[in-house]
């Protein structure tokens, strides 16, 4: 009897064993859309496509930048809206010149930040119908069916035309801080007393008219989106595929999850749905850290005192920095006792001590920042610099430039493990005075203590997109639906109980009027008897 039971159970454990490897073996058709230029922004997600490919999964990617593992990668397919012969070695650009700078998060600054990223949106979507893989892609549908578009949700919708008309369930991957028009795709509750979107950037707890222009711009770029950048997206549409598709809608119906680079130990507990997955660090890979150009291992050994890293991101030129703010900085850096790194992207650089500063144009900024010798990362407060600061436990400065930026370095700064240093603000005393403050050992132990909790997840960031995508692979448009909330069917009037509160007011405003009707006489001997009372008081003053 006891070997019966045995092989059964033997039997038991291969059939599990069987259903898991052919769950895991059954390769997806995987649609990837990443047309935006940002280097940045396809940085998160290459890590995503190329694990998603090694694990056996057909991925076909329209992007404009390259990835250079594609070769690499038998079932990865990069389909490049860049120009072929374009050269990516280098990928900072001078998109937001320093001197256009506007420190200030007013109306109309949030304003002209939509319309320039509206402007790009429409470019991108322009470069990307133009290319002719839209048209490719829905052919090649019809003999091999893709199971899924995985897509940016950042500054149009464009290409969401392709889930429509395959049908596809849509993860949409948010790089920055999640755009405020996006929010109501997935239900996510977004009450501006306290939740702050990709726009604006103020410190906790929010002062009265901070809450007024959170709430103003929530509601108005929710508004514009929809009005302005999806009309536009669907007048696109159907100039080159000759439809009529609201994007809006498709949006809502078909999304399964929204993935977002950031994480609650830097940007704060909020309300979240199921269709909200944290993946801040999604490109921390081990590989990544391995690996440190010769010239700047051997500065760093020549710094036993440490190093600061100076890096503004993909976007900005070191080089646009005002003449006046860089003789500062350069004054204050060479009198402190850390030696410097500075990512420098043009051949000319300042003339200092070659002892004291390494200018590079290019560093492996993962890698770096762990090396022990770091002791502090001057960053634009960029999501992918500040998550990987997080991770590898270093204390900040930060001077923001534009967009989520100053979101981001205000989270940090409340959390202890930096300052924020506006760009206007830089001379000689303040950079002296921020540099002495965040020389105190409290910003490296909060640091530390703050990576340790980044750090420590029931799955890795990579781990959590790797799932939230063979979740829907396996299940599709089913378990996409059972996702959804139903808030997100309901007119506006509904979804905030307005119909509700209209009922009770009118029911309240009835039994007013009834009590006055019914006793008449009572109603009016109340009235004349406060009013004595009230002439009472003011003849005894």
């Amino acid at each position: 009897m006891t070997m019966q039971y045995y092989q059964q159970a033997r039997l038991i454990v291969l059939g599990l064993c069987l259903t898991t490897l052919i769950g895991d073996t059954s390769a997806g058709n995987i649609l990837a859309v990443f047309p935006h230029f940002g280097f940045s922004h396809f940085k998160v997600v290459q890590p995503l496509l190329s694990e998603l490919a090694q694990r056996g999964h057909h991925v076909t990617v329209i992007s404009y930048v390259k990835n250079p593992l594609a070769a690499q990668l038998p079932n990865y397919e990069q389909l490049l809206t860049s120009d072929a012969n374009e050269d990516q070695a280098s990928t900072t650009i001078n998109v937001v010149p320093l001197a256009e700078h506007t420190p200030t998060r007013s109306l109309p600054v949030l304003l002209k930040e939509y319309y320039d990223l509206f402007s790009e949106g429409q470019t991108t979507c322009g470069r990307l119908y133009a290319s002719g893989h839209v048209a490719t892609v829905l052919e090649r549908h019809k003999e091999q069916p893709y199971d899924l578009l995985l897509t940016e949700y950042f500054s149009n919708d464009c290409q969401l035309a392709l889930a429509k008309l395959m049908q596809l369930p849509i993860i949409g991957v948010s790089t920055c801080a999640l755009m405020p028009y996006f929010y109501d795709r997935i239900d996510l509750p977004d009450n501006p007393a306290y939740v702050q979107s990709e726009f604006v950037g103020f410190a906790q707890p929010l002062l009265w008219h901070e809450r007024l222009l959170n709430f103003v711009q929530a509601k108005l770029l929710k508004l514009l989106y929809k009005l302005h950048t999806n009309r536009a997206d669907q007048k696109l549409i159907k100039q080159h595929l000759a439809i009529d598709i609201d994007v809006d809608e498709v949006a809502r119906d078909q999304t399964a999850f929204i993935l977002v680079n950031q994480h609650y130990s830097h940007m704060g507990s909020r309300p979240v749905t199921p269709q909200l997955i944290e993946v801040g660090g999604m490109h921390i890979t081990s590989d990544a850290k391995k690996h440190l150009p010769q010239e700047v291992e051997q500065f760093l050994q020549r710094s036993p005192q440490g190093v600061i890293f100076i890096s503004w991101g993909s976007m900005v030129r070191a080089s646009s920095i005002d003449a006046d703010k860089l003789q500062a900085m350069l004054q204050v850096l060479s009198q402190q006792p850390l030696n410097v790194i500075w990512k420098w992207e043009t051949d000319e650089h300042p003339q200092v001590d070659a002892n004291k500063f390494l200018f590079v144009k290019w560093a492996p900024q993962l890698a770096l920042l762990c090396q022990p010798r770091v002791k502090l990362f001057w960053a634009h407060a960029g999501l992918l610099g500040m998550t990987e600061a997080l991770h590898c436990g270093k204390p900040l400065l930060m001077t923001p430039i534009y967009g989520d930026q100053f979101l981001n370095a205000y989270a940090a700064q409340q959390r202890g493990v930096g300052l924020k240093l506006d760009y206007e603000q830089i001379n000689v005393t303040t950079l002296q005075e921020t540099l002495q403050e965040l020389s105190h050992a409290n910003y490296a132990v909060s640091a530390e203590k703050l990576s340790q909790v980044f750090n420590g997840r029931q799955r890795t960031p990579l781990e959590s997109a790797i799932w939230s995508v063979e979740h829907v692979l396996q299940h599709g448009l089913f378990a996409t639906k059972l996702l959804q909330s139903p808030g997100i069917e309901l007119n506006w009037f509904i979804y905030h109980s307005l119909d509700s509160i209209a009922i009770l007011l009118v029911l309240v405003l009835l039994i007013i009027a009834s009590w006055r009707a019914l006793f008449p006489a009572q109603s009016k001997r109340q009235s004349k008897a406060q009013t004595q009372q009230r002439a009472g008081k003011k003849s005894r003053k």
